[in-house]
């Protein structure tokens, strides 16, 4: 299979130093934000691309703190084809420094309880970026310009582009559906059928107890697979991803069921629904491969979602921790620490409530982290799990 080009913008280093100076407007500053945390939005060809991320703050004096890559980074990503809006030129990058009094998380949006200390932008060249695999845009510190104001604050941010190659997958229909065929596509053109869903349905699991869970999973294991001949006991949906030959490459099992609580009606992040993704390894043989729990959060209107990479154990290295809005959508994504920022291995597109149109699902996955046709396929198994865990949620909100 042939990858796609992409081109990643990250935002990295993020931290503010202020108040500049001892006038008494700054020291009435820095007392006003000692109880607020600090944030910067991130407006990409005016406004049309956003993001936030916390900053940090450091003293005026630190001197050699960005010495190695520090703080998250915020990262866009376009293909080839999305990088065409930008062949008129560089676009504006704008990052604007505001404070946030409450508890709840902000949002890309301007919010009445944002306290704005100002803004600074930039340009950025993407469309030339293309012709290296890394291109250094910036990196340093740049007064952050009140709006018909003194500067109070200084922001340090470098910023960067990387082109990588993707694989990417589109779904014509659901998970759940019959006759549900994932394909290839490369240049957003030219497709072929890869893998096919084939979803079941047995009785639902009724415990939460010790009996359910991950000894479950085992004893499902153990009965499905021809490990070893047992008793069947409860057993609930799974996924399993075939290849073009109709062999299974990758499974996704419902350990957990979306059941809401009788008091809010909806899944907690005390009792998630979840999934076990599983990889073939030998002949009859599975391993675990990762597992996934997703919950609703009403206030917020979204669904959390957690994903934990497994090894050779059940035990969990968490990789992937955020929230999708219920209403609109989003992309679930999985960025691993790498030496110098952060790399990208997979995401997947979830389309908001009565936008569930073709296609019903799009998968990009890192060549870098594919080493077989499990390994996507075990990518497959993940999205699959995370779509249907999307349904499960909005039906219980």
């Amino acid at each position: 299979m042939d990858p796609s080009v992409f081109l990643r913008l990250l935002i990295f280093n993020l931290a503010v130093r202020l108040p500049l100076g001892a006038s008494t407007a700054a020291i009435a500053i820095k007392e006003a934000l000692s109880s607020a945390s600090l944030y910067v939005r991130i407006k990409l060809a005016d406004g049309r691309f956003s993001k936030c991320s916390p900053l940090h703050i450091v003293s005026c004096d630190a001197v050699g703190w960005f010495a190695a890559p520090k703080g998250p980074a915020v990262a866009f990503d376009f293909s080839e084809l999305e990088l065409s809006r930008f062949a008129k030129g560089p676009v504006n990058l704008t990052l604007e420094v505001f404070a946030c009094f409450d508890d709840c998380c902000p949002t890309v949006l301007p919010s009445s309880q944002d306290w704005v200390l100002g803004s600074t932008t930039m340009k950025v060249d993407l469309r030339n970026s293309m012709e290296e695999r890394v291109t250094e845009h910036y990196s340093g510190w740049r007064d952050v310009e009140m709006k018909d104001g003194p500067c109070f604050s200084q922001l340090h941010v470098s910023v960067s582009t990387e082109k990588e190659e993707r694989f990417v997958f589109k779904a014509s229909r659901g998970p759940a559906a019959s006759n549900s065929r994932v394909c290839h596509v490369q240049d957003s053109q030219r497709s072929r059928s890869v893998f096919s869903y084939l979803f079941s349905r047995d009785s639902v699991m009724k415990g939460r107890g010790k009996t359910g869970g991950l000894k479950l999973v085992k004893k499902w294991i153990k009965k499905k697979l021809g490990l070893a001949d047992h008793k069947a006991e409860k057993q609930d949906c799974s996924v399993i991803v075939q290849d073009k030959s109709g062999s299974p490459a990758a499974i996704a099992l419902m350990t957990e069921p979306f059941v809401p609580t009788l008091d809010t009606n909806s899944i907690t992040s005390a009792k998630p629904g979840s999934w076990l993704i599983l990889q073939p390894r030998n002949i009859g043989k599975w391993a675990a491969w990762g597992k996934l729990c997703a919950w609703t959060d009403p206030t917020e209107g979204s669904i959390t979602y957690r994903f934990e990479r497994l090894m050779d154990s059940l035990d969990g290295i968490p990789v992937s921790y955020s929230s999708i809005s219920r209403k609109d959508g989003g992309r679930f994504s999985i960025d691993l620490p790498t030496d110098r920022t952060r790399g990208f291995v997979m995401s997947a597109s979830v389309k908001g409530e009565g936008k569930r149109k073709s296609p019903a699902l799009n998968v990009e996955v890192a060549v870098k982290f594919v080493r077989s046709k499990e390994d996507l396929a075990a990518y497959m198994a993940l999205a699959a799990a995370l779509d249907l865990s999307v349904d499960a949620c909005r039906a219980c909100s």
